[in-house]
């Protein structure tokens, strides 16, 4: 009965993640009261006892908690930035519910489900002129918006694409057409330069996992003609491309007039603020009290979020914080080497995703990308063993 149960309940986070934001906030706590009713205590804080991912995730969150003590905003202020991060203990949870293969084959399924049912709704919307989404008939993202959504649809089509290139070759040609659809939903259909930036690095890692030491040179290639067609036939790449490039370029501090300049007076500002209490950092739930009295005295726009995780764990944890979130990748990464082959390439492409896409947005702090990420942490990391491959 629990093991049915919690498959259901594994597959129906998954699924409703990247769409229902209500729906994931009732499905995770039952999640959680499951695994207390299961029992076997003992057993699985064995489990993450010695699972170092989990143990990482708990520490990093460890460190947010100590924040409390020595920030300059009010308890209940704090509080509500470190729920925010509740993701972080969600690791464990989900490596505990994804420790069977079975669990985790349906988890992965949920995961292209949703984004399956994302990726026919975007064509549906774009071709009918339907307004079924949150964007419109010219951008149409549906459940979340652009940025989360072009994310989302590069990592499951990269995992589609290493599914394909290995396994299933019966239905390969299936997956090579949703792959391709996908890939012209993000850089033709779509602006979040973020998926632009994320889909670039994935693809280059799929060419260097597949060719090894070659795979640079090849997928160096491929980028480059990629590149060359999107900016030439995609007019919504090139203008936010162009954007991009102007705003670099003719950058001067207190110039917010698009999102590009904004950005770079956010992370002119974090590093700034991050430079004053470098080690522990200014607290939890500090970023918006100390940029706001920053702003006030340099006369520019506050801000709550600088659209950067590297910067808002700096600015609140210090490079303790930065320090424990990396290493975490870093662990991630390198025990990625003890699972199997395509469990192994997928995650591998997570964490990529995951160090990537968090230059230049606060994924964490963001309830969809939070959640998505701690999930799939769990589906391919919920059966790690720690031991050499044969």
């Amino acid at each position: 009965m629990f093991d049915s149960t919690r498959r259901f309940l594994a597959f129906s986070t998954g699924f409703a993640i990247p769409i229902s934001a209500a729906l994931t906030n009732i499905l995770s706590p039952l999640i959680l009261l499951l695994i207390l009713a299961e029992g076997r205590f003992q057993q699985k804080f064995n489990t993450l006892r010695l699972h170092p991912v989990g143990v990482l995730a708990v520490l990093l969150f460890t460190v947010m908690l100590l924040g409390l003590f020595y920030t300059p905003v009010s308890f209940s202020e704090a509080g509500r930035m470190l729920d925010k991060y509740r993701e972080f203990l969600y690791i464990p949870l989900f490596i505990l519910v994804f420790r069977d293969r079975q669990t985790r084959q349906l988890g992965f399924y949920a995961f292209i489900g949703a984004m399956t049912l994302t990726l026919f709704l975007s064509y549906l919307m774009a071709i009918t002129g339907w307004h079924i989404g949150k964007g419109t008939p010219e951008a149409p993202f549906i459940f979340k918006t652009y940025i989360t959504q072009s994310v989302f649809m590069a990592l499951a089509a990269y995992f589609l694409a290493v599914r394909c290139w290995f396994d299933l070759h019966r239905w390969r040609w299936l997956l090579v057409i949703w792959v391709l659809l996908a890939v012209y939903n993000i850089l033709f259909m779509s602006d979040g330069r973020t998926g632009y930036l994320v889909l670039f690095f994935l693809i280059f890692l799929f060419f260097y996992q597949v060719y090894r030491a070659k795979g640079i040179l090849i997928g160096s290639l491929v980028l480059l003609v990629l590149s060359v067609l999107a900016y030439t036939y995609s007019d919504a790449l090139r203008h936010r491309v162009d954007n991009l490039v102007e705003s670099v370029q003719n950058y001067q501090p207190g110039e917010t007039s698009n999102s590009a300049k904004l950005r770079l007076e956010f992370l002119n500002n974090s590093l700034a603020l991050i430079a004053e209490k470098p080690v522990f950092g200014h607290g939890t739930g500090s970023f918006s009290y100390k940029y706001k009295e920053l702003a006030e005295r340099q006369s520019l726009k506050s801000s709550t979020n600088p659209h950067s995780e590297y910067l808002m764990i700096g600015v609140q944890w210090g490079l303790m914080g930065v320090g424990v979130f990396i290493v975490l990748l870093f662990m991630m990464w390198k025990t990625s080497h003890y699972l199997d082959r395509n469990d192994r390439l997928m995650a591998q492409g997570l964490v990529v995703t995951i160090a990537v896409g968090c230059l230049v947005n606060s994924f964490w702090l963001d309830h969809t990308e939070g959640h998505v990420f701690a999930y799939l942490i769990g589906v391919f990391y919920g059966g790690l063993l720690l031991r050499p491959r044969s």
